[in-house]
């Protein structure tokens, strides 16, 4: 699986032009807020995302992962674009070089308005989805957006390219299911999502759970799921004195440290990108739990992409560097700093990086309190 050394990012949402080159195994993303750090891990996504609309759609989605309602599609779509580019030409491209050679996504079209009825005859809809449209809407919008475009894949030397055409009428697509290259954890997830699947059928992965778990509430001796009354089955944790606890009593914390054990077991030997690592987690616990996440990723051969704004977070997991060590030589982590540039004239913005070396940063933030985030 891929290792990324270097990433060019070209009008992707706020970012115009955007290069980073020299990660590491850790890399922590960090910056203000809007200053595209999510887009970024959002950028990764789709230099592993195949063709197909359905898995664009997915990677949008994450945006909203409380929200159980579709959005507009189209409309989230279209943003993916840099805004200053004209509708009568769009275009995205990312680039990526990595340890299995060059990984590429491009997305290239125009947008155009035409009539609510030829909309519907392009539609992706199925013959049935159109038929229920015309049944349950008062009417068909009289002029509808559409995109007529390609997206184009590349990894190694495999080149694959797909016409699309899509409309603002469009909200679902039919699709072959294929296995995420690249997992992500968005900042609220481990409130939607089985959080024992990796879990339970692995006896050492399970003890490794449960260790960390204990640091929440001594009293766990076991995790497993229990079948409740109306005959579907809960997420419950087991105290020392036989008590059945669903995982919906306690806090987020043992939801969001279960999430990453299972997206991490789901990254093995590829990437895992974390945003807002600190969402859910009480600071005290940093110390303990990131050391055991960091470790077990470089056992499982898991490259991280963290975004965080907190400085606790940020403090705690350049810990693991031991940079206090004096026969330490080795600098598992970078820290990528965004931030979000206004042209001159104030018409245009864009997103530039500053890339450092962990130690360069711990050894500013004892010396001088560096605020690496801006």
């Amino acid at each position: 699986m891929a290792n990324i050394k270097k990433i060019e990012i070209n009008h992707f949402r706020g970012i115009k032009k955007l290069e980073v080159s020299r990660f590491s195994n850790i890399n922590l993303i960090v910056g203000d807020n809007n200053s595209g750090k999510t887009s970024f891990l959002e950028a990764i996504q789709l230099l592993f995302a195949n063709v197909q609309l359905g898995s664009i759609k997915n990677i949008i989605k994450q945006r909203t992962v409380l929200n159980v309602n579709d959005s507009s599609f189209y409309s989230s779509f279209i943003k993916m674009f840099n805004a200053m580019q004209r509708s009568d030409s769009l275009e995205l491209d990312i680039y990526a070089e990595s340890n299995v050679g060059p990984i590429k996504f491009e997305m290239r079209g125009t947008e155009k308005s035409i009539s609510g009825e030829d909309a519907l005859q392009i539609s992706t809809m199925s013959s049935r989805q159109k038929a229920y449209y015309k049944k349950t809407s008062t009417l068909v919008p009289e002029m509808v957006k559409v995109f007529n475009g390609s997206i184009i894949s590349q990894k190694g030397k495999k080149l694959v390219e797909k016409k699309i055409k899509l409309t603002s009428l469009d909200n679902t697509f039919v699709g072959p299911v294929v296995k995420k290259e690249v997992q992500y954890i968005p900042s609220f997830g481990h409130l939607r999502y089985d959080l024992l699947q990796n879990i339970v059928d692995n006896p050492e992965y399970k003890n490794l759970a449960i260790s960390i778990l204990k640091q929440f509430d001594e009293a766990i001796v076991d995790i497993c799921y229990t079948k409740a009354d109306d005959g579907s089955f809960l997420e419950t944790v087991i105290t020392e004195d036989g008590v059945n606890m669903p995982f919906s009593v306690y806090g987020d914390g043992i939801k969001k440290i279960l999430y990453i054990l299972n997206k991490l077991f789901d990254a093995t030997d590829s990437i895992l990108l974390i945003d807002e690592i600190e969402t859910g987690l009480h600071k005290k616990y940093y110390d303990k739990l990131f050391p055991v996440v960091f470790e077990l990723a470089k056992k499982l051969n898991v490259q991280l992409f963290i975004a965080t704004h907190s400085m606790e977070a940020i403090d705690a997991i350049l810990e693991y560097g031991k940079y206090d060590d004096i026969d330490n030589k080795i600098d598992p982590i970078k820290v990528i700093t965004l931030k979000k540039v206004e042209s001159k004239d104030g018409k245009e913005s864009n997103v530039v990086a500053r890339n450092v070396d962990g130690q360069y940063v711990y050894e500013n933030r004892k010396a001088f309190e560096f605020e690496v985030r801006l």
